[in-house]
């Protein structure tokens, strides 16, 4: 690409829905609201947006979002074909099937579990793909393993740390000396968690923060301002990569379980496991009522170390960077598909998409009427 250094004029991202501030909501948010403050032309396709995270995006001069299967898309995409295409949940626009020539495209894998972050069109990955990234070197594995990958170039495949944004990094720092306030980031929050929100610890109080079924919970985007008031947080997945970036205290746990607060004796498992909370146990309610309540001044003794040390695979200016390096390093020029792999594809992405809109109605359904 040759662009590792200069902004790059059009980026095309894909995303399967645009609506709740979920994982790769958010991831898919923060990359174009990166590639836009850089001096880029953002556009997004997907299958369906709406807010919350749809209000991140309007009025943008320079993001644009767009139904995947709308000619529009492939006018802008035709007028000004995009140097790079970041593509989540194999989702790839008509147009770009057919004329990838002058596109880098980076396949990015958020999950070592979920269907729809597999390789499900693995011989159009494996043809168009300059890098294959992966958000944990468990997902990594778990890739390797099922087979989809083994047509991948070893060499084009990364872990790509779920990092986030830069000004996490600036964000202040808690006053100490009063009651606790530890937020409670999770959108699925487990019984046994629920019940210490229920009875909180003494010295401690919570801030729940998400869409899950927990009272005075509200969804919100978490900021660098939300965590600055924070003591601690409670939280898997990239919400643990804000906190440290802001060098507060984690405490790792939801509906797979977890080990706790972060310490130099879990850290490692638990970033293997994108600190999911997998590859640990579920805690009793009175276990994590007493390690929230009694563990934290050493966590943030260890949020501070970490926060000191090089966390440069967790910021996305520096992650970002070293795609694009990785790219410009090794370079190579997609593939043109035959006609009917690219109609496979197609016919394939219609129904994935299909059901992921059904799937998106009838949740919406189903919170209206428990309103």
């Amino acid at each position: 690409m040759n662009n590792s250094t200069s902004p790059l004029s059009h980026v095309f991202i894909s995303q399967a829905h645009l609506v709740s501030y979920g994982g790769s909501e958010m991831v898919t948010l923060e990359l174009a609201e990166h590639f836009a403050a850089a001096g880029s032309k953002v556009t997004i396709g997907t299958w369906s947006a709406g807010r919350p995270v749809l209000s991140h995006l309007t009025d943008r001069a320079n993001i644009s979002y767009f139904d995947i299967d709308d000619d529009q898309l492939s006018k802008v995409l035709e007028s000004d074909p995009p140097q790079l295409a970041w593509i989540h949940h194999q989702i790839v626009p008509q147009w770009l099937l057919q004329n990838p020539g002058v596109t880098a495209f980076v396949f990015n894998h958020m999950s070592s579990a979920h269907p729809l972050e597999s390789s499900w069109s693995a011989v159009v990955e494996a043809k168009l793909a300059g890098l294959h990234v992966y958000n944990s070197a468990e997902t990594l594995e778990a890739h390797l393993a099922d087979g989809a990958a083994e047509a991948f170039d070893p060499a084009r495949m990364k872990v790509f740390a779920n990092p986030a944004p830069d000004a996490f990094g600036a964000a202040g720092k808690p006053s100490r000396g009063r009651k606790q306030l530890i937020g409670v980031v999770s959108n699925h929050v487990p019984g046994e968690l629920g019940k210490v929100l229920e009875d909180p610890p003494a010295g401690v109080d919570f801030l729940p923060i998400g869409s899950g079924d927990v009272a005075n919970s509200v969804a919100a985007r978490v900021t660098p301002e939300t965590l600055a008031a924070l003591d601690g947080v409670v939280t898997i997945g990239k919400t643990v990569q804000y906190a440290m970036l802001a060098g507060v205290p984690v405490y790792c746990y939801d509906k797979f379980g977890g080990p706790g607060w972060l310490d130099a004796e879990n850290f490692a498992v638990a970033e293997f496991h994108n600190f999911s909370g997998r590859g640990f146990a579920v805690k009793s309610p009175e276990d994590i009522a007493t390690e929230l309540a009694s563990g934290i001044e050493a966590a943030t003794d260890f949020a501070v170390e970490l926060k000191s040390g090089d966390l440069s695979r967790f910021t996305l200016s520096t992650a970002l960077q070293e795609v694009l390096l990785t790219l410009d390093e090794r370079p190579a020029a997609p593939s043109t598909l035959e006609g009917a792999e690219a109609s496979a594809h197609s016919r394939q992405q219609n129904l994935v998409g299909h059901y992921v809109r059904n799937w998106l109605r009838a949740t919406q359904r189903l919170a209206g009427s428990q309103k």
